[in-house]
């Protein structure tokens, strides 16, 4: 009776809350289904007769788990699955709520979930993953984690408590805890590209040689060479990011872990796939090509920035609430860039101090969201492209009507 109520009252909220404003008002419900009946996820997901399975770390969750999903997906499974970025609590309660019957079952025969680091250790305790995705472990989110030791932490605690883990080999931070666990396999890039891989989060221990179960051989920006279980696999596209190939490996060795794998499919699959919104997406705002990209840390900054050729016009570039502390900002290298037209967000004047400091120019300093999208698109230039926090992203998505 009370998953009932639970349902039904969060479900009511849900639809008036968005009624009021398009693609919002999803935490509300989600805590108040929470509060309802706090078993409501648990007993949701133990309605999937293949188990859960969670992607976790600092960085790729997302692309990770899209890849993941849709993969499983193109196998014949119907998988339940968080929205990207709604990867805390109040994401989880949101997503049953919105797929869930009124009893909290959900049509799925497998839950994959993309989990924050800090609420996905807190839920391990009692979700007891079937599999745990951990990508790696960056010196980012300080304002949160303090330091990365206790991002090890977490996700130390998720693989404890999953009965297998498919971990970056190549990160020590992973590989460190991953060697006492008792079913773990292993992807990375292979010994040319390891030389210049991700940097991740300083660790002076030793680091274990462990499993090599998918390797990254070759990524250019033409194609991508996997060797995933003895097995090559070649998917054309543009991957030279290496975090970007590193997230494919990551979800093609665990996809092989939770299904036949028919490999014609994984290319055609992967191949296909749209990016997760705004990672390096381009979407259509009124009619004009619009490029969008989502930085959330210092790391993905400067790997979004690194992939600029040339100062975009117009650029916009927006710090939201969830920068709590903008002093990582300084941290970032903006010397690549000649001009910034329009700055928004929360945190806008904290954002333009430093780039006048990286002596870039910057036209306008707007922080609120919907002043800051309707200057940025009144200019001209056929190259438009917004970096945004994960904050600033949902504000502009939902004020464009992006959001569903």
């Amino acid at each position: 009776m009370r998953t009932i109520l639970a349902m039904a009252a969060g479900k009511t909220l849900r639809f008036l809350l968005r009624r009021v404003r398009r693609g919002g008002g999803s935490a509300l419900p989600g805590t108040l289904a929470y509060k309802i009946q706090p078993l409501l996820l648990e007993n949701a997901i133990a309605s999937a007769p293949l188990g859960l399975v969670v992607v976790s770390g600092s960085a790729g969750k997302s692309s990770t788990t899209k890849i993941l999903v849709e993969l499983l997906r193109a196998h014949g499974l119907k998988v339940f699955t968080n929205p990207s970025t709604a990867n805390i609590r109040q994401g989880f309660y949101a997503a049953i709520l919105q797929f869930a019957d009124l009893r909290g079952r959900i049509d799925a025969d497998i839950v994959v979930m993309e989990w924050d680091e800090g609420h996905g250790a807190a839920f391990s305790q009692t979700l007891k993953p079937r599999l745990a995705v951990l990508t790696n472990v960056l010196s980012d989110q300080l304002d949160r984690f303090i330091d990365p030791v206790y991002v090890v932490e977490k996700l130390a605690t998720i693989a404890g408590n999953s009965s297998q883990i498919v971990f970056n080999r190549d990160d020590k931070n992973l590989s460190q805890f991953a060697a006492s666990h008792p079913n773990s396999l292993g992807f990375g890039l292979g010994e040319e590209l390891v030389k210049i891989g991700p940097d991740y989060a300083l660790n002076f221990g030793e680091h274990p040689e462990l499993s090599r179960d998918c390797l990254v051989e070759s990524a250019t920006d033409g194609q991508l060479e996997l060797r995933v279980k003895g097995r090559l696999v070649k998917l054309s596209g543009d991957y030279e990011s290496l975090p970007n190939a590193l997230n494919t490996a990551a979800a093609v060795l665990a996809a092989s872990e939770l299904t036949s794998l028919d490999f014609a499919k994984v290319v055609s699959t992967i191949e296909t796939l749209p990016p997760v919104f705004a990672r390096d997406e381009n979407a259509i705002i009124r009619g004009r090509k619009v490029r969008l990209m989502l930085v959330q840390n210092p790391t993905s900054f400067q790997l979004n920035l690194d992939k600029l050729n040339t100062t975009p016009t117009p650029l916009m570039l927006m710090a939201g609430r969830d920068i709590h502390d903008p002093s990582w900002l300084w941290t970032v290298d903006f010397s690549k860039l000649s001009k910034v037209d329009v700055v928004g967000g929360f945190n806008a004047y904290e954002l333009a101090l430093r780039l006048f400091s990286a002596g870039v120019q910057v036209s306008q300093v707007i922080p609120e969201i919907d002043k800051a999208n309707e200057a940025f698109l009144r200019l001209e230039g056929d190259s438009a492209t917004i970096l945004f926090s994960a904050d600033a992203m949902r504000r502009t998505r939902r004020y464009l009507g992006l959001a569903k």
